[in-house]
């Protein structure tokens, strides 16, 4: 199609990240207006769906880029192209003030030396843009901060070609901004002008009458123009009888003025910031000159190359004084000692950080431990100006880096460090929010499956062998725990994250296992349990993974258990609504389940969290799996006993019990748990870990289980009565 006209408008209130700009106020609402006015059903020329807008702190230097490489591949010379720009220049030490930035939230300034491309270049918008288009293009800089754009060339703007252009570059930062007029000051200007300010006699508004009104406005720096033939015909904006509108647009009511104000949130003004912080730590501790024990061993060094500060020490606070328990080499306490006047108490849990300062220093306090005396402060010494500006965020980004560990793990780091935030600030901003999201889901599928055999005991040796494996997720091969922290986090997050959780494990332990069984000693596999939370069984996209991933495995769907959890009630979220009971609807849910898909179910843990008696007679359930915790109670054989009576109650399909946990520490024996009619036991009773190889019981192990079934090993009595049912408690994985 012929005679398109594009638009591509941009406004960024932020900085860089790294990069000491003050915020604007008024860029985005420039390139909005600008926006607003091209699109105008009675006087603008561009048809809305041909303008394209990028405005506020999600704005990606790759979006834009996408918007403007497609339009000048596409284009007709009859075509017209509009580039309005309102924010931050930059210009990196490297580039000797020839390479121009504009800059966008997403833009670092430290990664440009590698990647010169990683920003918005305007020598890319010069030569692969303006220059490449086939119509009539113009471009309109209303930038701050950019002295450089006219100081080294001979035209204003230190470009030219075949496109028009209009643009002013502040000496001052602050001073391109007005308040009485909300607007910036040449983008004020220029609305003016497209409103019909620099209409010709018959209404029309062209780039050239509009420069020319925007120069006689007597601005200083006075802006630079440049005009091509087609800047005197065609018009922007038109209220005379030769409008032309690429698809017509009728007139709609005109409503009254509405004001419309998100809430906002501590930390969406600095979620770049924060971003770039936390990019800057991961950096940091991929350095091949900071090794992990480096790290681990010198926590102050690096923060400071992460956070790019002067020095950074760690203070002791008490109330007899303070004192440097470790500095990098710089710091030095005498010199700050004068800023170090704390006018409340650090102990408080109050006292979320201070930010101390004189003419010539800024020193930044965070607390990162308190005990009834004694606080351990982390002293920042002339960090950067943005990481100073991003306030309390910054303060809990950097505390919660003080405890974890980057060199072992930076995206596990990275996601601690954001579920904080979380947990402090209540929500993050979108960004953060998904790169959450991206990391977690990138840890979870790092992470190895093993499993550990369910046996079933009895007095006969030929009574005992492997009944089924439970898969068990672990950081690598050779770790004998879960990643309980890591697996928890999901909670604090919210359901999207304990559905994607269980998503990732459950593939990767259906894929394993059927990888293990392939070269595993058995003919038909034997069953095998998963865990999986509440939530992940109400969600169908849950369910629908489950199909998928038993078909891919090649597994009979009845040989698949569901452990659900016993950290999660079964209970309606806060507005959600349930036509039945709780426990009655969930019933519904997993019975739909099984019939669908062909899977059983378990309790897990029975005995502690949400595990209760009302779940395991109320549910639709193959198994029960007992909790450790459960042998060291005073009346665990009574406790066991009401299992089992539960497990056959006529009015159920008889229940497997699994009592789990059970190792040469568990107070109750073997023969006792036998005698309660309970058959099938779970932990490290063969002396075996987990492995990710299915193997049979060693035929020494079977010959033990069965003699301390039988009672051979002595029947040693009940360690409950031994020692008044005082037991440590060690929960297995």
């Amino acid at each position: 199609m012929t005679d398109k006209r594009y638009a591509v408008v941009v406004g960024v209130d932020d900085s860089a990240i790294g990069a000491a700009l003050p915020a604007l106020r008024y860029a985005a609402r420039d390139a909005e207006s600008v926006r607003d006015l091209l699109c105008d059903p009675a006087i603008g020329t561009f048809d809305p769906a041909d303008v394209e807008l990028f405005a506020g702190p999600y704005t990606s230097v790759a979006a834009i880029k996408t918007a403007l490489r497609r339009i000048a591949l596409h284009s007709d010379a009859s075509d017209t192209l509009l580039v309005y720009f309102a924010g931050h220049t930059l210009t990196p030490a490297w580039s000797l003030g020839n390479d121009l930035y504009l800059v966008t939230p997403d833009l670092d300034e430290a990664a440009l030396g590698d990647d010169p491309d990683a920003g918005l270049r305007l020598s890319y918008l010069h030569r692969d843009v303006l220059e490449l288009f086939a119509g009539a293009a113009t471009l309109i800089l209303d930038c701050c901060r950019s002295g450089s754009l006219r100081g080294r060339h001979r035209d204003p703007i230190g470009l030219g070609g075949r496109y028009s252009a209009l643009t002013v570059c502040a000496r001052d930062g602050a001073a391109r901004e007005d308040p009485s007029l909300g607007h910036g000051v040449l983008t004020h200007h220029l609305l003016e002008g497209l409103r019909g300010g620099a209409a010709d006699s018959t209404g029309r508004v062209t780039f050239a009458a509009l420069s020319g009104y925007v120069l006689e406005r007597g601005l200083d720096p006075q802006p630079g123009v440049i005009l091509q033939e087609w800047a005197t015909t065609t018009a922007l904006t038109s209220s005379g009888p030769e409008l032309i509108i690429t698809t017509p647009v009728p007139a709609p009511r005109v409503p009254e003025p509405v004001e419309v104000l998100p809430l906002e949130n501590p930390i969406d003004r600095h979620a770049t910031a924060i971003a770039g912080l936390i990019d800057r730590l991961s950096r940091a501790a991929r350095e091949p000159r900071l090794s992990g024990a480096m790290l681990r061993a010198d926590r102050v060094h690096y923060l400071r190359a992460a956070t790019g500060a002067e020095s950074v020490a760690l203070l002791e606070y008490t109330a007899t004084g303070i004192t440097t328990i470790d500095a990098t080499a710089r710091f030095d306490q005498a010199s700050v000692q004068d800023l170090l006047q704390f006018t409340d108490d650090p102990s408080s849990l109050e006292w979320f950080g201070r930010i101390f300062r004189d003419t010539s220093r800024t020193l930044l306090c965070v607390p990162v431990s308190r005990s009834d005396d004694t606080v351990l402060l982390l002293a920042v010494v002339n960090p950067p100006a943005a990481l100073v500006a991003i306030g309390q965020p910054m303060a809990k980004v950097i505390e919660t880096i003080w405890r974890t560990d980057f060199a072992a793990s930076p995206a596990e780091a990275e996601i601690q460090v954001l579920t904080a935030l979380r947990e402090t600030f209540g929500r993050l901003p979108t960004p953060l929010y998904e790169r959450c999201f991206r990391l977690y889901r990138e840890v979870l599928s790092s992470f190895r499956i093993v499993f550990q055999p369910v046996v079933t005991i009895g007095p006969a040796v030929a009574n005992v062998g492997v009944h089924s494996y439970e898969a068990l997720a672990r950081r690598s091969l050779d770790e004998s725990r879960a990643p309980v922290a890591m697996l928890q986090i999901a909670r604090i997050w919210g359901d999207r994250f304990v559905v994607e959780r269980d998503k990732v494990i459950l593939r990767t332990a259906l894929r394993s296992y059927a990888e293990a069984n392939a070269a595993g000693p058995w003919d038909e596999p034997k069953p095998v349990s998963v865990n999986v939370s509440v939530r992940a069984l109400l969600s169908d996209s849950y369910v629908e993974t489950l199909r998928i991933a038993i078909a891919e495995a090649g597994l009979t769907p009845a040989a698949v258990t569901l452990e659900i959890s016993e950290q999660d009630p079964i209970e309606p979220r806060d507005g959600e609504q349930w036509p039945d009971e709780p426990h009655a609807y969930f019933h519904k849910r997993l019975a739909t389940i099984a019939r669908d898909v062909g899977v059983a179910f378990a309790v897990d843990d029975f005995g502690t969290g949400y595990a209760s008696l009302s779940r395991m007679a109320e549910l639709p359930l193959t198994q029960i799996k007992v909790d450790r915790a459960i042998l060291h109670h005073p009346q665990a054989l009574q406790e066991l006993a009401l299992v089992v009576s539960v497990a056959r109650d006529a009015s159920h399909t008889p229940r497997v019990v699994i009592v789990e946990g059970v190792d040469d520490e568990s107070p109750l024996t073997l023969r006792q748990i036998f005698e309660r009619k309970i058959k099938h036991v779970q932990g490290y009773i063969t002396r075996e870990p987990a492995a990710p190889r299915l193997r049979r019981l060693r035929p020494e192990a079977r010959k033990e289980i069965a003699a301390r079934v039988r009672g051979d090993d002595g029947h040693r009595p009940s360690r409950l009565a031994d020692e008044g049912g005082v037991f440590p408690l060690q929960r297995g994985a």
